[in-house]
């Protein structure tokens, strides 16, 4: 008997091919998510720096504007004024007449030479800190005019030991900013002086101190508070001072010598302030 043997089994028609389907629509989604998080972040950051720009073209502006208000009360000192026949007044008082007359707050100009610190002080002891934010002609002010510690006592007759004064630090470097250079041993060799004309005489003292103190930190030194001293608190304060300073003066201030000491914002923290301390050496 003959066995039937199969042959290989006849090929199958191969399946056809299965369409191609288009990919679901969701695929696409995170492309188009990080496409328009992309324009979102570009449009926040374009933003941000049109307002930065605004808010620095208006306080170099206004910095601009202050300066040259300075620059125009400056302009009002005779620059040799004879004294009042009668001798009531001394010189100063009538180089700075007109300035008196605009406001009668007005006690004196203090300057440093070759800087941008040229700027008038004001007294008001029954509104101590009324010029931290006015200008000299009693209006609001961000930048406010340099002032004396109402503390003080300043009068042809009678000065306390150590004057304080106070100025802003705008962060453009106007009022009082360029004192936190003396950080720098360059700028002590370079503006080792400070000139503090008042209503009852010129002055000019040597820098021999400069330090940055955090008045929140570190409450161990009140230096605001040297004022009226007797010679152990004035040797207190003439220590003190040359152990923090920046400023390595070689000068140390002898009981009876007239200090001055100015008194800015400094950012390294939240309640930093830079301080500089002088001492009168002539007229």
């Amino acid at each position: 008997m003959k066995i039937k043997r199969s042959g290989p089994a006849p090929a199958q028609p191969a399946p056809p091919p299965a369409a191609q389907q288009p990919a679901p629509a969701q695929q696409a989604a995170p492309r188009r998510k990080s496409g328009a998080l992309y324009w979102v972040a570009l449009a926040f950051f374009a933003l941000l720096f049109i307002v930065s720009a605004a808010l620095l073209g208006r306080r170099l502006w206004e910095d601009h504007e202050v300066r040259s208000d300075f620059a125009d009360l400056e302009a009002l000192i005779e620059p040799a004024a004879p004294a009042a026949d009668d001798g009531a007044q001394s010189d100063n008082a009538a180089r700075f007449a007109a300035l008196v007359a605009r406001n009668p707050d007005f006690i004196g100009w203090i300057s440093i030479d070759a800087t941008n610190l040229s700027f008038p002080v004001m007294y008001s002891p029954d509104e101590p800190d009324f010029y931290l934010r006015h200008d000299f002609e009693g209006e609001y002010s961000d930048s406010g005019v340099p002032y004396l510690d109402a503390r003080c006592t300043l009068t042809a007759a009678d000065r306390s030991d150590n004057l304080v004064i106070y100025g802003h630090n705008m962060k453009t470097g106007t009022i009082f900013g360029f004192l936190t250079d003396y950080k720098q041993p360059e700028t002590y060799q370079e503006h080792p002086t400070i000139r503090l004309d008042t209503l009852y005489s010129a002055g000019e003292y040597e820098v021999f101190a400069a330090f940055a103190i955090d008045i929140a930190a570190d409450r161990s030194f009140a230096y605001n508070n040297y004022i009226d001293l007797d010679e152990d608190s004035f040797r207190e304060f003439v220590e003190e001072v040359k152990r923090r300073s920046d400023v390595d003066s070689g000068i140390t201030p002898v009981y009876g010598d007239e200090l001055l000491t100015l008194s800015t914002c400094e950012y390294s923290s939240a309640n930093g302030r830079y301080v500089v301390c002088a001492r009168r050496t002539g007229g």
